[in-house]
């Protein structure tokens, strides 16, 4: 019998292991290693045997999640003999964890990583601003969510203008689209909130919003973030990210905006809470003045009556003179009193004149007729028997009358037109993209 050589002998093998062409096997991974160049190399092994695998980087790169020891594993590949070794592998062309799926252990693996970065940390979260005026939409313009937003916010505030920033939200380009559109509105810091949303779909269908390249770019952008991905059962780590987290994108403008019903509530009530603690400092004032008023008359009388007393006292000695010398004396010194009386009663009136001036002059800085008298106005919407102050010119509608308080009498008005709020414009580059 003629022996084979080494090389013809695993050459041999090699095509008698041509049937094994195609097979898969499970096994515990262990040994794991990466190359500089990509290439994937470990075993796979159960409780009595093991053997070597080789996953090249053409394939490694179309795996969604990160091979590790210990990792329960299909591997699908052919056998084949390492001539320069003589051991026994697999070249691998897929592999996917046995039990749970590939994307699922790929969204665990990631939120975990991510979680112990500090990404998910309620510390870094930037609140979400009462009313913002200019919002922008992550999501593709033809899909259900943008159309529900529109919906959810011009019920909630009509008048409100929003910009899209188109993207795919499904596909290979999709994760890749939103980092961009997300990074874009952070540098041009146009906008006071983003809201990144998408409808509902499976796994595969909102896995753009799983990556990492995504979780990256919201977790630094410096606007506010609002995501709204699916149903209210689906999450996704773009949901862990975000700065506020809704359940359906409906659910994120509904958060993004409140009602103009509950501002007009709560601005009346300020304006109310306002108006009283405005009125009682007033009556507070009025009320210290006419005491001190009243306290001023009460000083002069007293300093008027000491004066008269004085007087009379130093009256008497002049009676007891000869009757021309107590005359002379008398009117000298009746003279001298009487000037000197005026000028202290005059000294201490001009003292509480400007006191009295400076108190007036406090309480007229708070009074609203101040304002009316400077030549402003305020407009009144009537509701029924009662009026309210117009604070939005969005809140009156075309023809109706509204009251004009000025600082004497009112006018009855009624509206012709009125103008909208403040308008944005996007970048000359954005404009000219093709959706």
């Amino acid at each position: 019998m003629k022996p084979y050589s080494v090389s013809e002998l695993i050459k041999q093998i090699n095509m008698d292991l041509y049937r094994y062409n195609d097979v898969a096997v499970e096994g515990e991974v262990s040994n794991f290693t990466r190359s500089t160049a990509g290439h994937l190399y470990f075993s796979i092994k159960d409780a009595r045997a093991q053997m070597r695998v080789v996953l090249f980087a053409t394939n490694a790169r179309m795996l969604r999640f990160r091979i590790e020891n210990g990792l329960q594993l299909i591997v699908r590949g052919r056998l084949t003999i390492y001539e320069q070794k003589g051991e026994f592998q697999i070249n691998a062309v897929a592999a996917e964890p046995a039990g749970l799926g590939a994307l699922q252990l790929a969204f665990e693996q990631l939120k975990k990583q991510l979680a112990e970065e500090g990404l998910f940390d309620a510390a870094r979260k930037k609140p979400i601003p009462m009313l913002p005026q200019r919002i922008a939409v992550v999501t593709s313009p033809n899909g259900a969510a943008i159309r529900d937003i529109l919906h959810v916010i011009g019920r909630r505030f009509e008048g409100l203008s929003l910009q899209i920033y188109p993207v795919r939200v499904q596909g290979t380009t999709a994760g890749r689209e939103i980092a961009t559109a997300v990074r874009n509105l952070s540098k041009w810091k146009m906008h006071d909130v983003v809201l990144i949303v998408r409808g509902g779909g499976s796994l595969e269908d909102l896995w753009a919003f799983n990556e990492e390249v995504v979780a990256r770019a919201v977790a630094t952008c410096a606007i506010p973030t609002i995501s709204g991905v699916g149903h209210e059962t689906d999450f996704t780590i773009c949901d862990f990210v975000a700065d506020v987290r809704a359940a359906t994108p409906s659910a994120a403008a509904e958060i993004v905006i409140q009602a103009k019903s509950e501002i007009c509530t709560r601005v009346d009530y300020a304006t109310n809470r306002i108006r009283r603690e405005v009125e009682s400092r007033i009556r507070d004032l009025r009320a210290r003045l006419d005491n001190r008023r009243h306290g001023l008359d009460r000083l002069l009388r007293r300093q008027a009556e000491r004066m008269r007393a004085r007087l009379a006292r130093l009256e008497q000695p002049l009676h007891r003179l000869p009757e021309r010398l107590a005359v002379r004396v008398k009117a000298q010194r009746v003279a001298m009193l009487e000037d000197k009386l005026i000028r202290a009663m005059r000294n201490s009136v001009t003292w509480r004149r400007d006191g009295l001036a400076s108190r007036v002059g406090t309480l007229e800085a708070v009074s609203p007729l101040s304002v009316l008298s400077r030549g402003y106005a305020i407009a009144f919407q009537r509701v029924g028997k009662r009026r309210r102050p117009v604070h939005d010119s969005m809140a009156v509608k075309i023809g109706e009358q509204i009251d004009v308080q000025l600082k004497k009498g009112r006018l009855e008005c009624t509206v012709d037109r009125h103008s909208l709020g403040l308008e944005t414009v996007w970048p000359a580059e954005l404009v000219r993209r093709k959706p």
